[in-house]
């Protein structure tokens, strides 16, 4: 057992040195105590002196839950392809889900006020068999107050789906976005035929910029990430320095982004499209931050939490008469069932740490890099132009789309445009 507890205690010891490597501030702190300052989006409190390992062997406070179901939200990062759908629409998922109900991490979340209610129940039973007292005429309060509480579930649940359909959308506007302005810009500012030799630093430049936002905008939503990791094989060394000092740095990389686009000195038309993508990135920057900085009104929160508590706390009261000791499993199973909605809101309210970011930008980046392969794709009889011959996933890069618009107009006369005969030869 002490060496058990040694190792235990070795394990928390090495997770605090490594979050103080990356947050030096955040040692003042926990040495006064104090909550400390949002340091990129992370704070840690104070913890309790007892601990409990979890099942990936994670060490945790036993009176702080909160940091074991904090940590398996990233769990919830789900992307769904085909296999997955036909899975998700099997009849076998009801004997599924139920099977697994004890593995629920939402089942471990609301574990304090479900045993809360278990042993008020196991009180009220224990109480009532031993001094015979009936109180069945609390069933008609409940029944008075039980549709208030259904208004309140549904108006919680409405409004916490919303966020996360909200958060969604934003970043799904933040992926098109990147795919078209690097379209625009490959089309009109990096034209192979025509554009200028040293305009391709330019171009190579906006093709880093671009997946940068998406990352640094991730790291801005979230706690406990690696800015400097995920830049890492996107922006230049000295690059990545600008952004780690920056103060906003989401904001700072739509500066660059904008100097890019004036660098260019494009066509006033071009320029004012490429203008308004970079609108649309701070607009859903500024959306996800409402969301993030706004929860849904405290006092819906609070008061939702408050009359939940008190109608599951009377319900054993009123049940007894009729089920005996069968309350306390009916009185669970009711528990479960009310406290999984409110759970089930709370989790989805805050939607960034839920959501599957890394996907997203990780998609903007072989997106980005597969444009940029096959804009710069000029292979002659399998030679290519010193830049790679791969869209970023390892595959050959695709045939550049001027090639295909050229040989239509063509209609078939003369020779191939080049690199579409080889490609055709393989």
């Amino acid at each position: 057992m002490a060496g058990s507890a040694r190792q235990r205690s070795e394990a928390r010891e090495k997770q605090t040195k490594a979050k103080d490597a990356v947050h030096p501030q955040l040692s003042q702190y926990r040495a006064t105590g104090q909550q400390g300052p949002c340091v990129e989006g992370t704070a840690f409190p104070a913890h309790t002196s007892k601990e409990v390992v979890s099942p990936d062997h994670t060490t945790f406070d036993l009176l702080d839950i909160d940091s074991y179901t904090e940590s398996i939200r990233k769990d919830l990062r789900t992307v769904f392809d085909h296999d997955r759908w036909v899975a998700h629409r099997s009849p076998s998922r009801y004997l599924r889900h139920t099977l697994g109900l004890f593995q629920s991490r939402m089942l471990l979340g609301m574990a304090p006020p479900l045993l809360y209610v278990l042993g008020v129940a196991t009180f009220v039973c224990g109480y009532q068999n031993a001094f015979k007292i009936s109180f069945g005429q609390l069933g008609q309060l409940l029944g008075l107050t039980a549709f208030a509480l259904s208004l309140l579930l549904v108006f919680r649940t409405n409004a916490s789906y919303e966020r996360w359909d909200s958060a969604r959308k934003m970043w799904g506007l933040v992926l098109n976005r990147s795919r078209d302005l690097v379209r625009q810009a490959r089309a009109r500012l990096l034209g192979l035929a025509w554009i200028p030799k040293e305009r391709t630093k330019l171009r190579a430049m906006l093709c880093r910029w671009v997946p940068a936002f998406g990352k640094t905008m991730m790291c801005h939503l979230r706690r406990d990430e690696d800015l400097e990791k995920e830049l890492k094989g996107i922006l230049q060394p000295h690059e990545i320095a600008g952004v780690l000092n920056a103060t906003h740095r989401p904001i700072y990389a739509l500066q660059v982004l904008t100097e890019i686009v004036k660098a260019a000195r494009l066509p006033t038309a071009v320029t004012t499209a490429m203008e308004g993508n970079l609108v649309t990135f701070e607009d859903s920057l500024g959306g996800c931050e409402r969301i993030l900085r706004t929860p849904i009104p405290l006092s819906y929160a609070t008061h939702t939490s408050r009359f939940m508590i008190m109608w599951l706390t009377l319900l054993p009261f009123t049940l007894y008469s009729t089920l005996g000791w069968g309350t306390i499993p009916v009185c669970g199973i009711v528990a479960f069932l009310l406290l999984g909605i409110k759970e089930i809101t709370v989790s989805i309210e805050e939607p960034f740490s839920i959501l599957a970011l890394e996907t997203i930008t990780n998609t903007i980046f072989t997106n980005v890099m597969e444009l940029q392969s096959v804009h710069d794709t000029q292979l002659d009889s399998g030679n290519g132009n010193g830049n790679g011959n791969s869209n970023g996933n390892g595959k050959p890069a695709a045939v550049p789309a001027s090639a295909l618009v050229a040989l239509a107009e063509d209609e078939g006369n003369g020779p191939l445009p080049l690199g579409l005969a080889a490609v055709m030869a393989n």
